[in-house]
């Protein structure tokens, strides 16, 4: 059943039930890829010796969970400016200023796109701190960002079947593009960032796995509602995989991964 009106939309995401059930799906979602992160991380530990296994994988596990969380920013970002674009075509907002919407609405969207960079920028610094993301890394996340939400797109077009992204998505495919053309001039830089995106790929399938959780479990459970936009119920879903991670992240209680006795023995 489609949900009108702001009130009746807040009443319905504010239900106990509801934001019980998406925390505990989001908890299981992040705990499972943390954990995930943590074995590769001892199994990369191997080629180490015993006296410096428990460092490397304190600092292998934070630099891999930190690009992970930006990846999730990221995304989170993205979908929360994508989502309020189309809320303003769907609550009819476009409709009553037809002409300033059809001269300004590309602005606007490139504008929007602009706004998450710097939401993004604000969560990674000031909310969680990511310090552990080593040089050049951040911008190989945000990258993927991106690529990640060219695969929702693909999703929503053509397994959805609705057309209403296609300006969207020919944004996404030109800022991907010129952050090649723009930035990588060189042929070996362009190698180089298309190395770290690959390198980085298993955390992509990874934001993407919760990503697709968190999605089956919200509309099967009728909390995220896809007549409401599909890329703004994706926001919704995401605001729960931040949460999850600020209090991972907030309550230290990952510290002492890299400290036990049995790995540095």
């Amino acid at each position: 059943m489609r949900v009108t009106g702001m009130t009746s939309y807040l009443m319905h995401y504010l239900d106990l039930r509801g934001l019980i059930l998406m925390l505990l799906v989001a908890s299981c979602a992040i705990g499972a890829s943390l954990v995930l992160i943590y074995l590769r991380t001892v199994r990369l530990s191997k080629r180490y010796t015993p006296d410096t296994r428990g460092a490397f994988i304190r600092d292998e596990f934070a630099s891999l969970s930190e690009r992970f969380y930006e990846l999730i920013f990221s995304s989170t970002s993205i979908l929360l400016f994508v989502g309020i674009y189309f809320t303003i075509d769907y609550f009819g907002i476009a409709v009553s200023y037809r002409n300033i919407w059809a001269k300004y609405s590309s602005f606007l969207l490139l504008g929007f796109i602009l706004a998450s960079v710097i939401l993004n920028s604000f969560i990674d610094s000031k909310v969680v701190p990511l310090v552990n993301v080593r040089p050049g890394e951040r911008s190989a996340m945000r990258l993927l960002g991106m690529i990640y939400m060219l695969f929702i797109f693909v999703y929503i077009k053509f397994i959805y079947q609705d057309d209403n992204y296609d300006t969207i998505i020919l944004y996404f495919l030109t800022l991907v593009i010129g952050r090649f053309v723009y930035f990588d001039t060189s042929l070996e830089s362009f190698s180089k960032a298309m190395q770290d995106a690959l390198r980085n790929t298993p955390l992509l399938i990874l934001a993407l796995l919760c990503t697709g959780i968190m999605a089956f479990c919200g509309f099967h459970a009728g909390y995220l509602m896809k007549a409401n936009g599909v890329v703004l119920s994706l926001f919704i879903a995401h605001l729960f995989l931040v949460t999850v991670i600020t209090v991972v992240y907030r309550s230290g209680m990952l510290n002492g991964v890299g400290k036990e006795k049995h790995l540095t023995s």
